[in-house]
């Protein structure tokens, strides 16, 4: 197979890295099950067009090497295309990553994904932009705005910002009013902060939280109404003991299409951790299977998925 590995060299592990020996392990990764492998280790401003020259000369798949904005940036541009996405988790949080089982160390994940299988996973919309793992409103997306303003400095730099991320947070007591409408009800909330998910989360000891399923074509809405970030923390401290339903300061929704209204004409949104403000209201939406991904070989996205999956040809 032809494959394009494009690597961000901006990526919060990367930043650590000799670029030589990160490109010639990769490259070794693939070579190794026979494909034909370009590698691209670029800039950030350059992802996006390196990508769409990738596809204009034809490749049987991409990877991207990154964090979660980089692999957002990649899904952009394949979604709703043949050419599935591999993903070198080489950013800071690695969700999709994570929820997919590709190992998080970069020579172990080259080795997964050349040998890995494709699958089709569900994709988040929210007025048009999409997200892989979630869309945040209100006080947690202070912690995006502190982390894409650090974002390439040195390391203790950014451990001050997320210091002072952090504090801003556990401070503040702004809640907004909010109209939510997800086709069975409407509902009128003082929210602290709002996630929504691109599926749902299992409640399960974990300091990360883990999806259920990404192709069960659903959105899942958690929304804080805690009077403060104090108490907002505390929540989330109980979430990674797997007990975030049971708090009574947590609304959950499930639904294909979410509307949110606000008394203002633009909200900033941390979408898959990557900042932006979109125009109210909000209308999020699932796309059902809209991306292939390259996964593990061992691994499964759920039953139903399997007989969808084909085993990446050599």
């Amino acid at each position: 197979m032809i494959i394009h590995v494009v690597v961000n060299s901006r990526a919060g592990t990367v930043l650590d890295w000799d670029s030589g020996p990160l490109k010639e392990a990769i490259l070794a990764a693939f070579r190794a099950q026979g494909h034909e492998v370009t590698l691209h280790l670029i800039s950030p401003d350059a992802v996006l067009p390196t990508i769409q020259r990738a596809l204009d000369q034809g490749c049987d798949a991409l990877v991207v090497g990154g964090g979660d904005g980089t692999v957002r940036t990649a899904a952009s541009v394949l979604l709703g295309t043949d050419v599935p996405l591999g993903i070198l988790p080489l950013g800071t949080l690695n969700r999709l990553a994570r929820d997919l089982k590709i190992p998080l160390e970069v020579h172990a994940a080259a080795a997964a994904l050349a040998n890995g299988r494709v699958a089709a996973i569900d994709v988040g919309d929210v007025n048009g932009r999409i997200f892989l793992n979630n869309s945040v409103l209100g006080l947690t997306v202070v912690y995006s705005q502190y982390r894409q303003s650090v974002r390439g400095r040195p390391f203790f730099e950014r451990m001050r910002g997320y210091g002072s991320a952090l504090q801003d947070i556990l401070k503040s007591r702004r809640r907004m009013d909010v109209d939510i409408d997800h086709g069975q009800s409407r509902m009128r909330l003082r929210v602290l902060s709002m996630a929504v998910s691109n599926n749902r989360y299992i409640e399960k000891a974990s300091l990360m939280l883990e999806k259920e399923a990404l192709n069960d074509g659903v959105l899942a809405a958690y929304i804080s109404q805690h009077p403060s970030g104090w108490a907002l923390a505390r929540a989330i401290i109980r979430a990674m003991f797997g007990r975030f339903k049971s708090d009574p300061n947590v609304v959950h929704i499930e639904a294909h299409e979410i509307n949110v209204s606000a008394r203002r004409s633009r909200l900033r949104l941390a979408n898959d951790g990557e900042l932006e403000i979109v125009e109210m209201p909000l209308r999020y939406r699932i796309r059902p299977r809209a991306l292939k991904v390259l996964v593990p070989a061992s691994e499964g996205l759920s039953d139903a998925q399997r007989s969808h999956d084909a085993i990446l040809a050599r």
